[in-house]
């Protein structure tokens, strides 16, 4: 688990800055972009997280870029939406319980989507976000691992009531 000043994510590809961001810069973007309890917009994910908007102020996306691709740290998943839908609706998990989110808890960084046409996007241990022209590396559709929740981060198989208000592997109401 990263804490302090140790970068736990990247900001890269068609912007105008590539960004290195560590847990308390994170900590530090302005509260307005700030989300202190994710479970108000999804049931039964827990923890805190920080607007993608506000990582792309600061990394300047390039006019062309229509995409952002979210790698994880096993280079096994990544999902790539619409930049307008990450801007607009994205957030980035990064706290739990006052300190870093923990590697169990999908961690360093959760992608989630709660709203738009990218609810089923929900990247675990997100390291990277590729600003991309195009879609960028997508395993969330068209891949024969799809359902597999150790890849994808969770099934869909969508048996089971979603609000029983424990945190579990889906991280999107369906």
């Amino acid at each position: 688990m990263a804490t302090g000043q140790t970068p736990i994510l990247k900001v890269e590809g068609n912007v105008g800055k590539r960004m290195e961001w560590s847990y308390e810069a994170l900590s530090r973007l302005p509260k307005t972009d700030q989300v202190e309890d994710v479970s108000r917009l999804v049931s039964g994910m827990a923890g805190s997280g920080v607007r993608i908007r506000a990582l792309l102020k600061e990394s300047n996306p390039l006019p062309k870029a229509d995409h952002i691709t979210f790698h994880s740290q096993d280079g096994k998943f990544a999902a790539s939406i619409p930049l307008q839908d990450a801007v607009e609706n994205g957030i980035l998990i990064y706290k739990r319980d006052g300190g870093p989110l923990p590697d169990s808890k999908g961690g360093p960084i959760r992608l989630i989507v709660p709203h738009g046409d990218n609810a089923c996007s929900n990247v675990k241990s997100v390291i990277k976000m590729e600003l991309t022209i195009g879609k960028g590396k997508d395993t969330t559709t068209g891949d024969p691992d799809h359902d597999n929740p150790e890849i994808h981060g969770h099934s869909h198989d969508h048996t089971h009531d979603h609000d029983h208000g424990q945190d579990h592997d889906h991280g999107h109401p369906h």
